[in-house]
């Protein structure tokens, strides 16, 4: 490829300096590019296909074919440029009708259970109270509170 961009050069009157500028890359890069160092990125065939529409993009990517395309270029394809034309209210068939079936209201029974219903009670637990209360400040101090020993009343 670096052939055929040295060609390009060539066939254009373009110094590297001037090819970087047209193409608008680095100086750098095409040097490096054209010392064999690098290889052509993608982004360079990109700015160099860009910049010279009639270039052959097989030509300049695998060496085949001409330099230049025959008669106009194409034209790149806009993704958004050519919409379809549609109709601006498309007729919508209407949605068939959902009949809800009505019934009348179930009567419903209690059934009594004729076993008795046992109510299990949670174990106590023991009474607690406080003991302690620490309290930390921001200033990495803190405050102890003991409570004193009081008896528990009694339930």
């Amino acid at each position: 490829m670096k052939d055929r961009i040295i060609k390009v050069m060539e066939t254009e009157g373009l110094t590297p300096a001037k090819f970087a500028e047209a193409i608008d890359a680095q100086r750098a890069t095409i040097s490096h590019i054209l010392s064999g160092r690098n290889n052509a990125s993608l982004e360079i065939t990109v700015k160099i296909l860009d910049r010279f529409p009639k270039l052959s993009s097989d030509w300049l990517l695998r060496g085949t074919g001409d330099m230049y395309v025959k008669g106009k270029p194409k034209e790149q394809q806009d993704l958004f440029g050519n919409t379809l034309a549609f109709p601006e209210k498309a007729p919508v068939a209407p949605e068939p009708r959902k009949e809800i079936e009505s019934r009348p209201p179930v009567n419903v029974t209690r059934i009594s259970s004729p076993e008795p219903v046992t109510v299990f009670a949670a174990p106590e637990k023991p009474s607690r109270r406080v003991t302690k209360i620490m309290i930390f400040y921001s200033d990495n101090t803190y405050d102890t509170f003991i409570s004193e020993k009081t008896p528990l009343p009694e339930k």
